[in-house]
């Protein structure tokens, strides 16, 4: 499910270390992706730190509906989440993390995952510094891939890699690298993925200190097929209450989403979409709706 929220996203809590790899080129694809599908949840919470979501949502024609429950206290976070897929058996996800001081460690049980049809189990560790932040993700079953990633640097400035191993033929079977620069105004990035296959560049300006209106752009290079990828956009924060988006890509397609929310934390979202060679196309409009009671 898509957020309009990337102000809340660019203006994450700033730690005394650089950024995960993972999270290279965030901001600027959080502002780019959306409009892809539509949805409806219903978020309820209670005292005790539960919070319950049913939700239903279309994706590329195919549907999707479960439940979600969270549970979060202090540095204790849990999430049970049930998936229902046409065609597929019900999918059943147990979450559990813990936040210490710079680590966090999370457990994720699968049953069954969607695409393996098999019981899963994923331990994650995190762990940030002044000047590293580390990430390991390693399977308890079946899987013999452990993948790690590391970044050194500054929360400004940082340089980081991530790898896959596979413990059964002892070989790194991936091998991505790249550079993440940040400041109050924009956020950038450069990543050489699948072994220098692949190169991605991804940049957000933000053009006021309360970051109101900002412009994103993210470019890609496949270089064994000599494709080219990019995706423009941006975003204006109108009022408290209305925010603008919109995007163009190397698919010829200009998606705009309006997001008004009815009422704290619950909002309506209307999601045009055509494109500008084939007006003969009739436009898509698609809708979402997040309600919090």
């Amino acid at each position: 499910m898509n957020s309009f929220d990337h102000q809340e996203s660019a203006r994450s809590k700033e730690t005394r270390g650089p950024r995960l790899f993972a999270d290279f080129g965030k901001p600027a694809y959080d502002l780019l992706s959306f409009g892809r599908d539509q949805y409806f949840s219903i978020s309820t919470g209670s005292d005790n730190g539960l919070t319950l979501i049913p939700y239903a949502t279309t994706l590329d024609e195919q549907s999707k509906a479960g439940v979600t429950a969270e549970y979060k206290r202090e540095d204790i976070h849990a999430t049970i989440k049930v998936d229902a897929k046409p065609g597929f058996p019900l999918s059943t996800t147990l979450a559990m993390s813990r936040t210490l001081p710079f680590m966090r460690n999370t457990v994720l049980l699968r049953f069954p995952d969607f695409f393996s049809g098999e019981f899963q189990i994923w331990h994650e560790a995190r762990y940030i510094h002044e000047q590293a932040a580390l990430a390991m993700t390693f399977p308890a079953l079946h899987s013999p891939l452990i993948q790690l990633s590391a970044t050194v640097g500054t929360p400004h400035l940082g340089f980081g890699m991530q790898t896959a191993y596979n413990t059964s033929s002892r070989q790194f079977t991936v091998l991505d690298a790249g550079i993440s620069l940040t400041n109050l105004n924009c956020d950038g990035s450069i990543i050489l993925e699948n072994r220098g296959d692949f190169l991605s560049a991804s940049y957000i300006h933000y053009f006021d200190h309360e970051r109101k209106v900002a412009a994103a752009a993210v470019i890609g290079r496949t270089f064994s097929r000599k494709e080219n990828a990019f995706a423009v956009g941006g975003a204006w924060i109108v009022d408290d209450l209305t925010t603008i988006k919109t995007r163009y890509d190397s698919f010829g397609k200009v998606v705009t989403a309006l997001q008004h929310k009815i009422k704290p934390k619950s909002s309506l979202t209307i999601i045009g979409e055509f494109e500008p060679k084939a007006l003969d196309k009739t436009p898509s409009i698609r809708l979402g709706l997040s309600l919090v009671l």
